[in-house]
């Protein structure tokens, strides 16, 4: 149970690191939000896996956690591009 723990941590830090690294080089905002929204809710979502193993959280807060990721992350990153596309047309 902690060796799968770790690999979820370990999977979670990476996704997030690379999705962060990649949107820092990336050419503009909305491809920048695209790896955002993709590493962060799949990173973070193992992150939130991994502490329940370790046995930090619940498993409702676990489902809870996962599902507000899964539904926030990428409607606030689409809703920012829709922003910045529409803006850019004025």
């Amino acid at each position: 149970m902690r060796i799968l723990a770790f690999l979820f941590f370990f999977s979670g830090c990476f996704l997030v690191l690379i999705g962060t690294l990649r949107a820092i080089f990336a050419h503009g905002i909305v491809q920048a939000l695209h790896f955002l929204g993709a590493s962060d809710t799949v990173g973070l979502s193992l992150l939130a896996l991994s502490a329940f193993f370790f046995g930090l959280i619940s498993f409702l807060e676990m489902l809870v956690l996962i599902g507000i990721l899964v539904v926030s992350g990428p409607v606030v990153s689409h809703v920012i591009s829709r922003a910045f596309l529409s803006s850019r047309r004025r």
